[in-house]
Parts: C-alpha cells; structure tokens; sequence
C-alpha cells in the first residue's frame, strides 16, 4: 500500500491524500500453491527412489539367491557328471542330458528376469501386444484365467507413457496373484484421439483402502507414481470381499 498527501501551497495544510492499495491475497494464494507444488514434487522424488532401491534390491537378490546359486550347484554337478556318488556307490550323479535341462531352467529364469526389466515385444510390437503377452504369459504359468482386451491403441505411443501403462498391468497383475486370492483377472485397453485409459479387476478379496492409504506398499505407490508422472490419473476401488479395480488415464496428445 501506497500513500500522498497535497498541500495547500498557500497555506501549507493539507488538501488532499491519495492512497493506493494493491490486493495480494491472489499473491499470497499463489505463493503457497507453488510451496504445496514443490512438496509435493520432493515427495514424489522420494517416493519413486525408494520404489526403484526396491526394485533394484529385488532384482539384487533373485540374481544372487536364485540365478546365482543354481549355476553354482550347476557347476559342482558338471564336475561330477556321470561318476558314482560317494554317499550311495551304486547310484551316479545326474549326467549331461539330465544337465541340459537344468541349463534351460536357468536360462529361462534369466529371460524372465530380462523381460521384467524390459519388453522387447512393447518395443517392437507396442503397448497393445506386450500388454496382451503378459496377460497369456500369466494366465499360462499362473493357471488363472487372465481376459485382456485392447481396443484401437495406436502401435506408435510415447515411451514414457508405453512404459508406464505396461508396468501398471506388470504390477496390478503380480497384486491380484500374490495378495488378492484371485481366481479370475480382466484388463482393458483402449485409446481414443486424446487419451490412453487402462481397467483391471479382479475377483479377489479386495482391501479396505482408508486402512491402507497411509501405509500402501511400494507396488501402489509405484503405479500411482508412474501415472503421475506423465501427467494422467490413477484410481483404486475395492472393499473386503468385493474384489479390485484399478483405472489409469494419461493424455497422448
């Protein structure tokens, strides 16, 4: 705020005063968004780096206590192939088409693994055929039927958001089969000139979200995230007993 005050030249009094006053609670609203807004990105920061210490830890020990250990025992067994046991003289170590098969196990743990880390069929086929291959892969290896059905999703699609919307499937997926005892999962793709939108459900147990939503784990928080970051939306509906649905819309244009 801003004040004159006019004399009479004449007499010296006073005539007049001028005030001017400038309103800043737009200012001071502004202000405070931009505080909440910095917040909020410090937080999503933290958030996203534990999800991928996590992730990398996760990672750190499948290679070390599964890869890591099946090709040493490998190894020993290579070494003793076809000789007698010295516990059981009349038995001999497995031999090398017994071997062999052990070999294709490993190497389909690591093309798992590999996969996890990254899509070959998302970057070459699209988010449509990766989503779909994950959901048969699934459904095949889990023996839970997995529907998948994705409507004109466009082959060509922004990395970020490809990658996004295939990691959300990835986990929502993994959540139904480890945590929801569900018997039956659907996912649905679709995109329109303007946006991606993705729904998967389950006829699992379900959860209650206010008790969780202070204390969701790192697989929540991280589809929450990955959505966020590219600028979309992301819901959670479920209740005890009355299964899971998430959804997840991004903008493409």
């Amino acid at each position: 705020m801003a004040s004159s005050l006019i004399r009479d030249k004449t007499t010296n009094t006073p005539c007049s005063l001028t005030v001017i006053a400038n309103d800043i609670t737009s200012l001071k609203q502004i202000s405070r968004q931009l505080q909440e807004s910095e917040s909020a990105r410090h937080e999503l920061s933290r958030r996203m780096m534990n999800a991928q210490e996590a992730e990398r830890t996760r990672i750190s020990r499948e290679l070390h206590d599964d890869i890591g250990q099946s090709l040493a025992i490998l190894k020993i067994q290579m070494l003793r192939a076809g000789q007698p046991s010295s516990d059981y003289p009349e038995k001999v170590h497995p031999g090398l088409k017994e071997l062999v098969g052990r070999v294709d196990a490993i190497i389909d743990s690591v093309n798992r693994l590999s996969h996890d880390l990254h899509s070959s069929a998302l970057e070459l086929l699209g988010l449509a055929a990766a989503v779909e291959n994950h959901c048969l892969e699934c459904s095949e290896q889990l023996s839970i039927p997995i529907q998948c059905h994705c409507d004109k999703v466009a082959e060509k699609l922004e990395s970020a958001i490809a990658v996004a919307f295939l990691r959300v499937v990835q986990e929502a997926i993994h959540n139904a089969m480890k945590h929801s005892r569900a018997t039956g999962v659907l996912v649905r793709l679709s995109s329109s000139d303007r946006d991606l939108r993705l729904e998967i459900s389950d006829d699992g147990i379900g959860f209650d979200i206010e008790a969780t939503r202070l204390t969701a784990g790192l697989g929540l928080i991280s589809m929450r995230e990955r959505i966020h970051l590219i600028g979309g939306e992301f819901d959670i509906f479920s209740s005890p007993g009355r299964g899971t649905r998430i959804m997840a819309r991004a903008p493409t244009t």
